[in-house]
């Protein structure tokens, strides 16, 4: 019997060699890797390399400031990573509850990457049913996560409080699962549509579809604000002063939360807005101004309602149609199933949308900064009815043409003679 430190293949090489050369060695081209050992190294290794990521962007950062103790600059590493995984860090003097989407998505990447590379070396026979599949599914996702967990938890037992320790352990828990969950399921070859109707399978890449629509419309608005407001920008920026490692370390530290950004502008053209503290708010039509940091992206915020802000409400409603057109491409004229199945492709880019605008906020210190994020009340809304009407009635529309296409023509009788 096989157990999970044994490799799932045992390695087979093929030579063609002529009767008057010497047989070669025989030897595998990729060395076979335990199953369990890949998903506790690589994903360990996952959560190490964040770590030295943040500590390589402080570092450097440290080297125009050397009065600063590397006492201090070691506690802001910690920091930096515990705020990585949703815990409120304190740095630079302010209290950052603000996950940086973008180098946290980089650790989900790699966890993903870990579990694949473990799913592949699994021994699962082909034809296995569905509950051993699961199964195996299941130990390699959560090898992966207590590896990430375990290294995780003694990292901030050491860079943090005992206090930020509990609060680091959602981060800790979901960072690596939302990887390795994905990971290994493409990694084991599982299909997860198997027994449902043929219309599901087609419904992931409607979504991704429709969620890539609202991705570049929200891109499209982010944009235009920073461009129309370049000037505010430069001059935020010019006002930091930073030196050429400075400027290079505050570009990679606002491109680090670009997704969040990305969320908040999604939010923005859905109609529910971005709340920026507890006073402002940003949304179409309306622009309640509030004191916001020094940072220069921040720049971009609008002081007065743009003129035609309503008009990106139909990024939404493209969005559906997208999602619509694709999950009912080649099914029927039924003009019933066209009016469920294009609301549910209509509504799903939204409830993806909710989903990820809901770690895109956060604090970024207390008081006027606290609670800084996609309006996520009005949301709940925005993403879901308008997007479901206009899914449906794409749909709808959709059965109908088709419907009207389909009759045939009516067939004149000649006219009798005499």
């Amino acid at each position: 019997m096989r157990t999970p430190l044994d490799p799932r293949h045992t390695p087979v090489g093929l030579t063609v060699a002529s009767p008057s050369e010497p047989a070669p060695e025989e030897h595998s081209r990729f060395p076979a890797v335990p199953w369990l050992l890949a998903a506790v190294a690589w994903t360990a290794a996952v959560a190490l390399v964040g770590w030295v990521l943040v500590g390589a962007l402080v570092s450097v950062s440290w080297l125009t400031a050397v009065h600063v103790p590397a006492a201090e600059v070691f506690g802001t590493i910690g920091q930096g990573w515990l705020v990585l995984h949703g815990v409120p860090g304190g740095l630079a003097g302010a209290t950052v509850r603000l996950v940086p989407l973008g180098a946290t998505q980089l650790l989900a990447l790699g966890c993903g990457f870990a579990a694949h590379h473990a799913a592949a070396q699994y021994d699962l026979e082909d034809g296995a049913p569905r509950s051993q599949r699961a199964i195996a599914w299941a130990s390699v996702v959560g090898a992966c996560v207590g590896a990430y967990v375990l290294v995780g938890g003694i990292l901030a037992v050491v860079v943090g409080s005992p206090g930020q320790l509990g609060q680091a352990i959602p981060g800790l828990l979901l960072v690596p699962l939302a990887g390795a969950a994905p990971g290994a399921v493409l990694g084991l070859g599982l299909d997860l549509f198997e027994g449902l109707p043929a219309w599901t399978r087609r419904l992931p890449r409607a979504i991704g579809l429709g969620v890539g629509v609202l991705a570049l419309g929200s891109l499209a608005a982010l944009v235009m604000t920073l461009v129309a407001h370049l000037d505010r920008v430069s001059d935020l920026h010019g006002a930091l002063a930073p030196d050429g490692v400075g400027a290079v370390v505050l570009t990679l530290v606002q491109v680090a939360y670009l997704p969040n950004l990305l969320a908040w502008a999604g939010a923005f053209v859905l109609g529910a807005g971005v709340t920026l503290g507890p006073e402002g708010l940003v949304a179409p039509g309306v622009v309640e101004p509030t004191v916001l940091p020094a940072i220069p992206v921040l720049g971009a915020v609008p002081s007065v309602p743009g003129v035609a802000d309503h008009a990106w409400l139909v990024v939404g409603l493209a969005a559906a149609a997208a999602s619509a057109w694709w999950l009912l491409r080649g099914s029927g004229h039924a003009w019933l199933t066209g009016l469920w199945q294009g609301a549910v492709a209509g509504v799903a880019p939204g409830l993806a949308w909710i989903v990820f605008s809901l770690f895109s906020g956060g604090d970024l210190g207390v008081e006027r900064l606290a609670g800084m994020g996609p309006r996520l009340p009005d949301l709940l809304l925005w993403a879901t009815l308008p997007l479901a009407a206009a899914g449906a009635l794409y749909g709808l529309g959709r059965a109908l043409w088709l419907s009207r296409r389909s009759t045939p023509a009516p067939v004149e009788e000649p006219a009798a003679i005499g």
